[in-house]
C-alpha cells in the first residue's frame, strides 16, 4: 500500500519547489534504514522523510531545528553542522551517532549539501544512512575518521589511523572499506580533494599553497590526484568556478 500524500512535500516553499525536489522527496519515504531531510536557510526543517518522523515519534517537524527535536547531545551537533553547510562547507559521509528505531542511538553516515547558491542559500539537503556497526568498533572508526577530517593536511599514514581506531591495520582497512566502500588511503584522498575544491573556489590562495594546506607537499602529486578525482586540473577548476560565479 502506498503511503498517504505528505504535507511536508506539498508545503515546501517556492524556492525549494523550483529546484524540482518534490518527486525526489516523495521517493525518499521508501528508503530503508535512511533518514532524509530538507532544511531552510535558518536550519529549520522543511521536510523529513517517514523514517525520521517515526524515529522522532512526531507527525511533523516543519519549522523546527534539530536542537528542538533531538536529544541535546545529538541535536546541538546537528545544528552546528547545518550552520557549517549553509556557510558553504560540504559534509560527506560523516560517521556519527543518530537515532535508530525505538529511540536507541546507532551509527550512521551523514551527507549534507547546500541548496541554492553559496551567497544566497535556499537551505540544505541531508541523508543519514544506518550502518548497524558494533559500538566499540564504531567508536574506533569514528576516532580515525575525525583524525582524517581535522588533520588531512598532515602526512597521515594508515598504521597511524589504525592506532587511532585501536584496530590492527588489516582489521582497520577491512572495516573502512565496509563502511565507506573505500580504502583508508582513498578516504584520505577524498577528504583532501574536497578541502582543495573549497579553497580553490572560495579563496585567493595560490594553487601551490592549497596543495600544501591539503596535505600535498609535491605539487605534481596534488595535480594528478585532483584531476583524477575532479576531471580538471586545480587551475582549471578554479577558472571554471569563477566563470560560473561571473555568470550569476
Amino acid at each position: 500500500m502506498s503511503p498517504p500524500p505528505r504535507k511536508e512535500v506539498k508545503d515546501l516553499p517556492e524556492a525549494i519547489r523550483r529546484l524540482g525536489l518534490n518527486a525526489l522527496l516523495d521517493v525518499l519515504d521508501y528508503l530503508p534504514d535512511t533518514v532524509a531531510f530538507v532544511k531552510d536557510a535558518q536550519g529549520r526543517y522543511l521536510y523529513a522523510n517517514r523514517t525520521l518522523l517515526e524515529r522522532l515519534g512526531r507527525a511533523s517537524v516543519a519549522g523546527l531545528q534539530a536542537s528542538e527535536v533531538f536529544p541535546a547531545s545529538l541535536g546541538s551537533a546537528y545544528s552546528r553542522q547545518d550552520a557549517a553547510v549553509l556557510a558553504g562547507q560540504r559534509l560527506t559521509e560523516h560517521l556519527e551517532l543518530h537515532l535508530y528505531p525505538g529511540g536507541a542511538a546507532g551509527w550512521c553516515l551523514t551527507t549534507k549539501r547546500l541548496l541554492g547558491e553559496p551567497d544566497a542559500p535556499a537551505g540544505l539537503l541531508g541523508l543519514s544512512r544506518d550502518l548497524h556497526l558494533p559500538r566499540p568498533q564504531a567508536f574506533g572508526l569514528a576516532a580515525a575518521a575525525a583524525r582524517i577530517e581535522s588533520g588531512y593536511a598532515a602526512p597521515l599514514t594508515v598504521p597511524e589511523l589504525a592506532r587511532a581506531a585501536r584496530l590492527s591495520v588489516t582489521t582497520f582497512e577491512r572495516q573502512i572499506r565496509r563502511v565507506y566502500g573505500l580504502t583508508p588511503t582513498q578516504l584520505l584522498t577524498r577528504t583532501r580533494i574536497e578541502a582543495a575544491t573549497r579553497l580553490l573556489a572560495g579563496s585567493h590562495l595560490s594553487v601551490a599553497q592549497i596543495a600544501v594546506d591539503c596535505g600535498y607537499f609535491d605539487h605534481s602529486a596534488f595535480a594528478r590526484a585532483f584531476k583524477g578525482a575532479v576531471g580538471l586540473t586545480p587551475s582549471g577548476y578554479r577558472a571554471y568556478t569563477r566563470g560560473e560565479a561571473a555568470k550569476r
